[in-house]
């Protein structure tokens, strides 16, 4: 069966929202590569959006979920405690952000992870005020789909939205309207974000803040250091938790268990999920002891959350990055992305800027102009790739970032390969004549 052909399929039985980016059909991955129903094989820095961290196939999240699903598939938590939930909970403790005791709630989902943390955010604080931000994605459930930042084609249509939910500003420094940089322009961010609470909301309304650390769909934007520290000493000012979305940036992708974990800081409650299992459904909320108590028995509950399958998976995963040095691995891997494509950019000034932590970097582009989004050049980018066998994905608000998600357990043949295709592919599409409107 080809691609055309199980496209031809897809388009009589799918739904037409169901977008694919790639036209290609997966048949069989291993390690760093992808081949599709063409026999074709693709380096693919998606990873499935930051899923497969340790790669496709791992032979110990392999071996884990056949035992496991040997011995028994399904029995719900609800029903009876099976111990490999207990132990990812166990796990999860020892290396989640900051010295608090910790206890964990699975579900199945990152948006289910966002979901559960704002209900025992509201529970836990007696409010239901929650403050998200421009240029986030939080999951596309309805709570979910509230705070995520972008319209289209997420949240345009989709009315009416959660109650309760208000917006402040992400701390985009590359497109800060304050003309400001480094600690002025975060502190130029908390600002706005305190006068919002303080006159429009009420700080005794706010039951949390929710933010991603490295914004994800809104571009691969890391929050400073200055700024994330402010909100902090804010929110327990006023009483507030903070909800850190971990779900694109955890598990090892930026080099450290956390992205929160680069800045020292505690949050009160993590969401977790996508590269947790390794493919396998499953997400978590980790939190402060004192605040996940706060929820009665029964008041959170999944069918499916914490299947045994997927917590195997899980286990093997922390296993496969804590024995394989991965964390370090992550780091050596983002500094030599970082390296290549700022000398790019030093060549190529529609190539605006390029940031990131660990394994998680973004590229922007833009016009002639040096500022003006253009998402036309990443798609030929992406396009580019696709063809000469590399798969990346283009991302952000305005549609005019790749975003750059290699499996951190690739080799140094694998990572050259991967730097080589894409700068060839950026010089292509820079060189070629723009097609008259």
């Amino acid at each position: 069966m080809s691609n055309r052909s199980i496209a031809e399929r897809r388009r009589m039985a799918v739904a037409r929202a169901a977008l694919s980016v790639h036209p290609i059909s997966p048949t069989r991955a291993a390690g760093a590569y992808v081949w599709d129903a063409d026999g074709k094989r693709y380096l693919d820095w998606t990873v499935g959006i930051a899923v497969m961290n340790v790669g496709h196939s791992h032979p110990r999240v392999v071996e884990a979920v056949q035992r496991q699903v040997a011995e028994f598939q399904h029995l719900c938590f609800a029903v009876g405690m099976h111990e490999s939930y207990v132990t990812l909970a166990e796990r999860l403790a020892t290396i989640a952000p900051g010295p608090s005791p910790k206890r964990t709630f699975l579900v199945n989902s990152g948006a289910e992870a966002v979901e559960n943390a704002v209900k025992i955010a509201r529970v836990a604080t007696g409010r239901q005020g929650i403050v998200a931000f421009t240029h986030a994605f939080h999951g596309r459930t309805h709570m979910a789909l509230s705070l995520t930042g972008k319209a289209d084609p997420y949240k345009a249509g989709f009315a009416p939205r959660a109650a309760e939910v208000y917006r402040a500003h992400y701390p985009y420094l590359y497109r800060n309207p304050f003309g400001l940089h480094g600690d002025a322009a975060s502190d130029a961010y908390l600002h706005q974000l305190q006068d919002l609470v303080e006159t429009t909301i009420g700080a005794g309304e706010v039951a949390a803040f929710i933010l991603e650390p490295v914004a994800g769909e809104g571009g691969f934007i890391p929050a400073p250091a200055a700024f994330l520290r402010g909100l902090r000493v804010y929110a327990d000012r006023i009483g507030a938790l903070w909800i850190d979305d971990e779900v694109q940036a955890g598990m090892g992708r930026t080099g450290r268990w956390w992205a929160v974990d680069h800045y020292g800081l505690e949050p009160d409650l993590v969401a977790t999920a996508k590269s947790l299992a390794s493919g396998f459904p499953l997400g978590a909320v980790v939190g402060r002891a004192e605040v996940m108590d706060a929820v009665g028995p029964g008041m959170l509950g999944s069918t499916f959350g914490g299947n045994p399958a997927a917590c195997a998976a899980a286990l093997a995963t922390i296993d496969v990055i804590e024995e394989e040095g991965l964390l370090a691995r992550s780091q050596v891997i983002g500094a030599a992305l970082s390296r290549r494509f700022r000398a790019l950019q030093a060549r190529a000034p529609r190539l605006g800027d390029v940031r990131g932590l660990g394994a998680m970097v973004g590229l922007e582009f833009v016009t002639d102009d040096g500022h003006t989004p253009d998402p036309t050049l990443v798609q030929q980018i992406v396009a580019d790739c696709r063809a000469n066998g590399m798969l990346v994905l283009p991302t952000g608000t305005y549609g005019n970032v790749i975003r750059l998600l290699p499996p951190i357990r690739m080799s140094d043949d694998e990572l050259e390969e991967g730097i080589a295709t894409l700068e060839a592919a950026i010089s292509t599409a820079l060189a070629r004549e723009p097609v008259p409107a």
